[in-house]
């Protein structure tokens, strides 16, 4: 059993007003992305600062991005890092997924931490080559490296919105079942509610604390690699896009605890609050000042 689920490690609450309800799933779901924000980044950043620094660069990490130094970049040199670096969240979304699809049908909160990865991870790397179109940032570097005309640019970045849009679509049935936490049965008419609450709240209420955290470095980059988590909106829409399609779903899948929801409930999970709190404390007080690899 994960610390994640362990009743042990929760307040449980009785039978909840609609409203406590629906702010106790956006909490719970805002941990779980912030959590999987930060990992996705952090370790995105790592891999990039590696590869950075196999090829002679000094680099250091601070709590809103990483710093290189100390030669000039050559054709090589951007295509392998700002390409292959960002290449590594399209892994991570492949790998997250697939966790996700195989623990999608238990009872267990640590779900949401895979399913907040898997999403972005890839809007990271879609919203890159939607923002490297544009700009001389992250994706966009590598490609100006090749001297691609902008047209075609245009055209990835069209793909990329679809793409971003499709998987939105796509993930209407991995949010669904994601209700089983919270419902024994999502009836219809609330898919919409639901979405807004365990997606698009959670991702505007982690925007602004990831905004917040940046300060006053926040325009370190432009604005880029905000510009790069905004592209969310076309995954949104695409989740949004006739989910009235999905019908009534009743849950009868419990995890290997023999834990299953019989009414609707839902409980303050405080174990990953503790552990986003020591992150965002690592992040803004830990990489203040920068840690050089």
């Amino acid at each position: 059993m994960s610390i994640f689920t362990h009743p042990i490690y929760k307040i449980m609450s009785k039978s909840l007003s609609p409203q406590k309800l629906n702010s106790c799933i956006v909490i719970n779901s805002l941990v779980y992305f912030l959590i999987a924000y930060y990992f996705v980044i952090i370790s995105f950043n790592l891999f990039s600062m590696i590869l950075a620094k196999s090829i002679g660069f000094e680099v250091e990490l601070f709590y809103y991005g990483f710093t290189h130094a100390g030669q000039e970049w050559t054709r090589v040199d951007t295509i392998l890092v700002f390409f292959l670096g960002n290449a590594f969240t399209l892994v991570l979304a492949m790998i997250f997924e697939r966790l996700y699809r195989k623990q999608r049908r238990y009872a267990k909160g640590i779900k949401m931490l895979f399913l907040w990865i898997y999403l972005i991870a890839i809007i990271w790397f879609l919203g890159n080559i939607i923002v490297g179109a544009f700009f001389n940032f992250g994706i966009g570097a590598a490609i100006r490296a090749y001297r691609i005309p902008f047209f075609l640019r245009l055209l990835f970045a069209m793909a990329s919105v679809f793409a971003l849009f499709y998987l939105g679509r796509n993930a209407q049935k991995h949010v669904t079942v994601s209700a089983n936490l919270y419902f024994p049965k999502l009836l219809g008419r609330d898919t919409g509610s639901y979405f807004i609450h365990i997606i698009a709240l959670p991702i505007l209420l982690g925007l602004l604390v990831i905004v917040l955290l940046k300060l006053p470095n926040i325009a370190r980059y432009q604005y880029m690699d905000l510009y790069i988590l905004f592209t969310v909106v076309f995954f949104l829409a695409g989740l949004f896009f006739r989910y009235q399609s999905y019908g009534s779903l009743t849950f009868k899948t419990h995890g290997p605890d023999k834990y299953k929801i019989k009414k609707s409930n839902c409980n303050i999970s405080y174990i990953p609050l503790v552990i986003l709190i020591l992150i965002l404390a690592a992040v803004r007080i830990g990489l203040m000042n920068g840690v050089p690899i």
